[in-house]
């Protein structure tokens, strides 16, 4: 097989298995009763994914002044339009914890859980850890790693393919009814999907094409990529409280949760409808 297509293939199958692990977190949540209380905790952690990229809103205005110049002018609209959409998320989700608490939210509650998603030494330093995220602590040190061994560029590529995890939990979300916060919450969720599903698996076949030359490359790119995906897949676990135990995350990194209806063509399908 071509190393292009066999990257792809791959590199999606690596997806496929963490967006299903994903999506067994939201649904061990969902398995057990849960107040108010708790729904609220688990979206403003989802409100701190969220916001976190508006802190690049400070590289848009250098990047503005050397528009068409030192910088492409597209590179400057992706990362206008993913501040955009990311900050989106956050007001549908902001929205929804006050609806849920029955009152409006401070800035303190709500920015609570705020911290990087991946290194970038253009952002604030001070939001590179989080003392109430142990998990999400740890996936910055793994995203230092992969950007240490496979270069930045190349680093930040190769991360920004787990981005949503794949998209698993939110298809989860998406899908939920019953009550009126599982309507409004798959809402929402609905929403963020087609955003996330860009962002981060529909890139695969561009990180094929660019970054994947040798047999080498790919050996590097599914590796990392592995390991930043086992991370955020336990980043996850705890946004939602820590549904999911160490034995079923173990397995989840073996891939031996049981198969869900959910990969990367489903994922896609959701996103074109």
């Amino acid at each position: 097989m071509e190393l292009r297509e066999r990257a792809i293939q791959e590199l999606k199958a690596i997806v496929d298995q963490y967006a299903a692990g994903e999506a067994s977190v939201v649904r061990a949540y969902f398995e057990q009763p849960h107040t108010s209380e708790d729904h609220v905790e688990v979206l403003v952690r989802q409100c701190g994914r969220e916001i976190q990229t508006a802190d690049a809103l400070h590289k848009t205005v250098k990047m503005l002044d050397q528009l068409d110049g030192s910088v492409d002018r597209h590179e400057f609209s992706d990362l206008v339009t993913k501040i955009a959409e990311e900050t989106t998320h956050y007001v549908l989700l902001a929205d929804l914890a006050e609806w849920v608490a029955e009152r409006k939210l401070s800035a303190e509650e709500l920015h609570r859980y705020e911290v990087h998603a991946a290194p970038d030494p253009g952002l604030p330093a001070a939001k590179n850890s989080n003392v109430r995220l142990p998990e999400a602590n740890k996936m910055l040190e793994v995203g230092r790693q992969v950007t240490a061994a496979m270069g930045y560029e190349r680093g930040r590529a190769c991360i920004g393919l787990s981005e949503g995890g794949g998209g698993g939990a939110f298809i989860e979300c998406a899908r939920l009814s019953g009550d009126e916060y599982k309507d409004r919450l798959a809402q929402a969720m609905r929403r963020i999907l087609k955003d996330e599903l860009r962002h981060g698996p529909e890139g695969v076949e561009a990180f094929a094409e660019t970054w994947v030359k040798s047999e080498s490359d790919l050996a590097d790119a599914t590796q990392w990529l592995r390991r930043f995906m086992s991370q955020h897949l336990r980043v996850r676990n705890e946004i939602w409280g820590y549904p999911l135990s160490p034995e079923r995350l173990e397995a989840a990194d073996r891939g031996d949760l049981p198969a869900v209806d959910l990969t990367v063509s489903d994922l896609m399908e959701v996103h074109s409808s």
